[in-house]
């Protein structure tokens, strides 16, 4: 390519990031979609194919196969979890123990938590590992309908 092909496409590249375009081959890390979760303010009740929801907004995410997810709790007093009920296509009774407590796993078919979220704070990103339908809950407000629904794509 002659110097005229390469001022050309210098041009090209820099006028798509002018406009904001990412070029199809530049490494980009996408940030983590957030979802909040919190019983003490706007806690209103999400109607769910699965069931109901409550206190989790938005109580469906929709993700790619690598994206992230971080859960941030929003309540002054209460801690949260965010725990996979693998296999489950409707919010059932859990089978949880004590373990989901500390956060482990990846957003998947596989067990899974964010482990307990303090006051205020957020988890740690969980990645998306497999595409499907994946609900969760919170481990000590379950019953009380704080659960939602990840949906991850290919």
């Amino acid at each position: 390519m002659g110097r005229i092909g390469l001022g050309c496409l210098a041009a090209a590249f820099a006028a798509t990031l002018a406009l904001g375009v990412e070029p199809r081959n530049a490494q980009a890390t996408n940030a983590p979609i957030t979802v909040t979760l919190g019983l003490e303010r706007n806690a209103k009740i999400t109607h769910l194919a699965a069931g109901d929801s409550v206190g989790v907004a938005p109580a469906i995410v929709h993700v790619h196969v690598g994206d992230a997810i971080v859960f941030v709790n929003a309540d002054q007093q209460a801690q949260h979890t965010a725990t996979g009920l693998p296999g489950a296509a409707r919010f059932g009774e859990p089978r949880w123990t004590e373990a989901v407590l500390k956060p482990f796993g990846t957003i998947g078919a596989e067990p899974w938590s964010s482990g307990v979220i303090a006051p205020g704070a957020s988890s740690a990103p969980l990645v998306a590992a497999s595409p499907g339908t994946f609900l969760y809950g919170c481990f000590f407000h379950y019953s009380a309908g704080m659960r939602g629904e990840i949906i991850v794509e290919p």
